[in-house]
This record gives structure tokens, sequence and C-alpha cells, in this order.
């Protein structure tokens, strides 16, 4: 795109209308147009008629060039040229067509002076009119119908021919009858009007210049019937008609390039095109794309008619203009394609891991299913570049990930299509409103939003959440909206774990854990910010400690792209929380089987053993057990781990123990045991958990030999 863009200007709409003066000339047609003005000028005779042809597509400017044409012809020193434009489709069957032909070449007779004229067109028109009905279409049969017709006539139409060619003389005025479309016309109003051309109205000093294009006319004039079924007799035919044809040239890549950049820049603004405009994805389907399929100038202008007016309809805070411009694109060039995104959706966003091998093996999608409705290969082809550029799966087995606002974003992907939010979408301003109110210290909002009953719509508004807090792996990647980062926030987020409905038996991914992650990239973006930011208090906003601590863990994963002074804020902040874990799970001990199995989990007791304070906690248990104030069965409890099964009962389906941990904290030998089957358990008390954990520990195992792996320890030390 253009990087001088300007504010667009107000929207007119788009009419189609052709240019009427130089000025308006973007493609420069005025140079053809004034050619065949000259043509036209210096090839005519007040003794003949001269048909002309003007080939081009549909939409490729012929009206336009029949406008500058005319202009010059009339506006030409010492010109006395008068231009007749006869639309043949206006009117239906011969009799009407005959009627309005020589009604509008009437025209050219004078007010005053025109009388005799007008009387003889009208007179002829009759006299034609049962002629032209039954004369053929081509062949030496025309001449010989002819003269039987006249036969059978009021007046020889020969006769009447003259009369008019002789009042037209002395006029003595050039005519020039323009007939604009006629491939547009039916079969059969087609050949009356040919009819009229090549026998009935070439009138001395009358030229005519036929506009259409020329596969669509030939198609049309194809017929066994008339000695015409092969393209090339019908072409032969027009031949016969037409002595000089002139052709539209066709768009150069360069200007079909040039007017979608120049029509695109008056649509998008200065910022959107420095800031959101993703110029290299849109760079190839502008460069190659776009120009095979929009090769007239209706079809440029058609298609950024319609962005302009989707860019008008849409909040642009809402999409990605890129996709918006594709899709756009795919909608209006290859209509039958774009109604099957919707049966694709599912395989149109996917991402597939690519840290999981069994995905290699999955099935890649046919996409050439989804192209096969078109019947050129070139448009299939062209049709897999717009799709390749809107959806990455298209372009491989295990795309990246793509960013929000885009198309192939499963969140956003029913927008493109219904062409505004659909119901049950929640907006991004929406989003962006109750961010803000929350980093400003109102929760209430946000609050609202995840005790709403459709838990659709909440896990919708937190994937949308945590697209706004990329993480800083995820940088690269993401162009889609940002997020307020305040401590008031971190303190809203980390209130909002705690309260989560954690249903991890219904689903992979429960609210718990998709808030758990934006609470930890927010934490890390908190403090890559500003290393020094208190964070403690905006942490303990979640008072539930298997939760809090789960979050500090996440952040501080892969910490290799955060600066130094970032990772040491993390790692203090992790040390802080293990320090107030400590006496958590030395309470929890005491406690006994009334203790919650949150603060007793093997998880805390791993955090600890992996930082520096695992011998305070080895000697605090040593202690414990050497008072009794708990066994080493009770302990043993703690390091029993429970699986459940997605959508089972509820109940566990297996058990794990994790030997090596419990050995590493208090000394005792023990061995491992990964998912044990256990059949369901309807009980999951801590003497259900010593009864499993016992057989895994040395049965001799006392407090004097804990006490003793510590003396050992500390000799060691």
């Amino acid at each position: 795109m253009s990087e001088s863009a300007e504010q667009p200007l107000p929207w007119k709409g788009w009419r189609d209308d052709p240019i009427k003066t130089v000025e308006e000339d973007r493609l420069r047609r005025a140079p053809v147009a004034r050619r065949a003005a000259q043509l036209i000028a210096e090839n005519h005779s007040a003794g003949s008629s001269v048909v002309y042809g003007l080939e081009g597509p549909w939409g490729s400017g012929k009206s336009s060039v029949i406008s500058l044409l005319t202009s010059y012809l009339i506006e030409a020193q010492d010109s006395h040229w008068k231009v007749v434009t006869f639309t043949p489709w206006a009117t239906t069957g011969t009799e009407g067509l005959l009627s309005e032909f020589f009604a509008a070449l009437a025209t050219v007779a004078p007010t005053k002076k025109g009388d005799k004229v007008r009387g003889l067109m009208a007179s002829y028109a009759d006299i034609a009119r049962p002629f032209a009905s039954l004369i053929p279409f081509a062949g030496a049969a025309v001449v010989e119908a002819s003269r039987t017709l006249e036969h059978r006539l009021a007046k020889p139409w020969s006769v009447a021919f003259d009369e008019i060619a002789g009042a037209l003389r002395e006029l003595d005025t050039p005519v020039l009858v323009v007939v604009d479309d006629i491939d547009r016309l039916q079969p059969s109003e087609l050949l009356d009007l040919l009819k009229v051309v090549r026998l009935l109205g070439r009138f001395p000093g009358v030229d005519f210049l036929l506009a259409y294009d020329e596969q669509t006319l030939v198609e049309t004039l194809q017929s066994p019937a008339r000695g015409t079924a092969s393209k090339a007799r019908a072409r032969a035919f027009m031949e016969k008609i037409v002595q000089y044809p002139l052709t539209i040239p066709p768009l150069l890549t360069s200007q079909i390039v040039r007017m979608l950049d120049t029509g695109l820049t008056d649509i998008l603004t200065v910022e959107r095109v420095e800031t959101g405009f993703d110029k290299h994805r849109f760079g190839d389907v502008i460069l190659t794309t776009m120009p095979r399929q929009l090769t007239t100038p209706r079809a440029v202008e058609r298609f950024l008619a319609q962005v302009r007016e989707q860019f008008r309809a849409h909040d642009l805070d809402e999409m990605n203009d890129v996709d918006l411009i594709l899709a756009t694109f795919l909608r209006v060039q290859f209509p039958d394609v774009f109604a099957k995104l919707q049966s694709r959706k599912a395989d149109l966003t996917k991402v597939t891991s690519s840290n999981f091998g069994s995905n290699r093996e999955e099935r890649e999608p046919d996409w050439h299913a989804l192209v096969s409705v078109l019947d050129q290969a070139e448009d299939r082809h062209d049709a897999l570049s717009v799709l390749g550029a809107i959806f990455p799966a298209t372009r491989g087995k295990n795309p990246s990930r793509v960013a929000a606002r885009r198309f192939a974003h499963p969140d956003y992907f029913d927008r493109y299509l219904a062409q505004a939010i659909p119901e049950g979408d929640i907006p991004d301003s929406l989003i962006s409103q109750l961010l803000e109110k929350a980093a400003a210290g109102n929760a209430d909002d946000l609050r609202a939003l995840f005790a709403d009953a459709d838990n659709d719509r909440v896990m919708l508004g937190l994937s949308k959440i945590r697209e706004r807090y990329p993480d800083v792996d995820e940088v690269n990647y993401h162009t889609g909206p940002k997020g307020p980062i305040t401590l008031e926030l971190l303190t809203v987020a980390m209130a909002l774990v705690a309260e989560a409905n954690d249903d991890r038996l219904s689903t992979f991914t429960s609210t718990s854990d998709q808030l758990r992650w934006w609470a930890a990239n927010l934490l890390r973006r908190l403090l890559s910010a500003d290393p020094t930011h208190d964070v403690d208090s905006a942490l303990l906003g979640c008072n539930q400690i298997h939760r809090r601590t789960h979050v500090l863990t996440t952040a501080t994963r892969d910490m290799s792209q955060l600066s130094a002074a970032t990772q040491n804020a993390l790692t203090e902040a992790l040390q802080r929380e293990v320090g107030r874990i400590l006496p958590m799970l030395l309470a929890d001990l005491r406690t006994g089987d009334n203790s919650n199995g949150e603060t007793g989990s093997s998880f805390l007791y791993e955090l600890v053993a992996e930082s520096e304070r695992l011998g305070e906690l080895q000697k605090q248990i040593a202690e414990g057990l050497a008072a009794n104030d708990f066994t080493i069965e009770d302990v043993a409890a703690r390091f029993v781990g429970l699986a459940y099964v997605i959508g089972g009962s509820g109940n566990p389906s297996s058990a794990s123990f994790m030997g090596d941990l419990f050995t590493k904290v208090t000394g005792v030998p023990s061995r491992s045991a990964d998912h044990v089957e256990t059949g369901e358990w309807s009980d999951t008390g801590w003497p259900r958990r010593r009864e499993f954990a016992v057989q895994f520990i040395n049965p001799r195992g006392t407090g004097d030999q804990v006490e003793a792996s510590s003396d050992e320890k500390d000799a060691h030390q």
C-alpha cells in the first residue's frame, strides 16, 4: 500500500458511469479514442457507409472510449458530425427495434428543415418492417429475398431507401450511429440489429460504431441453423459486417496494481496502514492473483466498492484489515468457494502443535476439493492462493498460531462469514472496556463476565483476554490488540484465579487454567516493563496457595528471552512464595486428616525441594516426626497423586506415588509408582492415601532414620 495515504473522501457510492473528460482518464484511454475518431473522420464519405467495431470485454471501458471518441469528433475544428446513440436492448422485437432505430436516426435532422427526413424515416420503418422479418440472416438468399419482397411492398424498398439517402445528402451532415453493448442482446434481437446494420440502415453518409465483447458475441451468433455453428464461421460473418475492428487495449498488470493500490489507500487511513496492515501477507495477492482476476476497470472498481462498503459497515477494531479485504475478494470473485468455508471451519482454523508427534500422522485435508467448484485451473490456483494468505492451515499440516481478529482464528471466523458480529460473540471493544476498568481498580464488569452461566461465552472472553497478553516468545507472531498492564489488573486476575470454578473433569483446559496462563503472562509483562514492581500484594489477591504457586511457576518457565533484571525479579518472587509455603506444609501435616488436599499437595513439596530451603524442610519434618506431631505414613500420604478421566465419573481412575521426591524430603527409602490402577476411589481422604502409600516406603522408616539422614547431610556440608 502507498505510504502517503490520506484520509478517505466521503463515500458517494459507485455508479459505474463512463468517463466524460480527458481529466478523468486514469488508464490512458484518450489516445485510443483520439486515433479512432481520426480514423472515422478520415474514412468518412458522403457516398458510402462504414461499420466500425469496438471490441473489449465487459467492463473494459468501451463506454468511456465511446464518450471520449464522440467528444473528439464533435469538438474537432470545422466539425459537422452528428452522433446518434441507439440502444437496441431498450426495446424488444423486430418492430420495436426498427421503430427505435429510425426514430433515433431521424434526430440528426434539424428542427426546422428536418420534417422531410423524419417523414421519410417513419414511412421507411413501415416498409422495412416486413422485409426485416422475412429476410434471411446470411448468404446469397439475402439478395433473392430482397427482389421477391419488393414486389409485395406498397413502395419498393429500394425506392424508399434512395429517397432517405437523398434527403440525408441534402443535410450535408456526417452521421455516426453508436450502438453499445450489442453482445447483451438475445440471439433473435442481435440478428434483427445486424440486419439493420448490414442492409436496411446503411445509408450513404451514415457510419456505424458497434461496441461488443467479441467472445460473447461470437457465442451468441453460433447456430447450425444459420450456418455459423463454429466460432470461426461466426467470426467470418462478423467480418462481413464490420470493416474496421478496433480493440480496447487490455489493462497492464502495473495498471491494475496501481488502481488497487490507489483505491485501497483511499479506503484505509494512514494510521491503519502504518500500524496494523500486514503488507507482506497482502503483497503476493495484490501483485499476482488480483491482476489475473480483476482484468477490467469495472472489475477493479466493483471490488473496491465492495471493500469500501465492508470497511464502512464494520467496526475496524473488531476485524483484521488484510483479512477483511481478502475475504471480500474471495466472496466477490469466488462466491461458490466462499460459500463452502463454513463447512470446513474446523480444518481452516485448526492449529496443530508440533510438540505432539501423533499429530504428524493426521490426514491433511484435501484443499483442492474446496476449490473444485471452479471450472478453470487458473481460477482454482488463484482461489487456493487467496485461501493460503488467509488460512495458514491450507499451507501445511502444522500451521503457526494466528493472531486475534484473523479470519483463521476460531473465535473470529464467523464474523467474516456473517459480515457482522454474530449472536453469542463478544465485541473486542467490550473486552477493552472491561480490562480498562479493571486496570483502574473497578473489576465488577469483568467479574460479571466470568459469572456468566454460558460457559462458551466465558471461555470466548478468556480467549480474547489472553490474546492481548502474548508471552515474550509470541511477540513476533502477535499483531492483535494489546491490553493494559497495571498492578491493579494483576490483583484482579489473581482474585479471578482463586474464584474460578475448576471443572477439570469436563474439559482439558478449565477456566482456572486459562486464567492462570493470563495472570502469568501479565506478571511477566509487568516485570518486563519494570522489574522493580512490588508484585507480592497483587499475587496475594489469590488466597489459594496451590493456584497462586501455579501462576508463579508458569511465569518462571523458559525465562531465557527475558532480561536479567526481569529473571531476577521473577525468581525472587517465587522464592518469597516458597517462604510462605514452608510453614503451610508443616501446619498441614500437624492438622492431620482434617487438612485439605490443596495445602498438602506434592506439587508444593516439589517446589520447596527444588529451592534453597530444602534443608529447612527436611529438618522441620524430622523434628515433627521426632515429636510425634505426625507419622512418616502421614507424610507419605502427601506424595500420592490421583488421576482423573475427562468425562468420567469424577472419581480417580489411578494413583501414583512420588517416591524419589518423598525420599529426597524425608531420607526414607522408597520407590516411585506411576499410574497404578486402583479402581475408582469413592474416598480420597488421607487415610485412603496412607493405605496406598505405605506399600512403596520402607516400613522400618523412623524418625531416627530421618534424623540420621539429616545429620549425614549436615556432615557433608
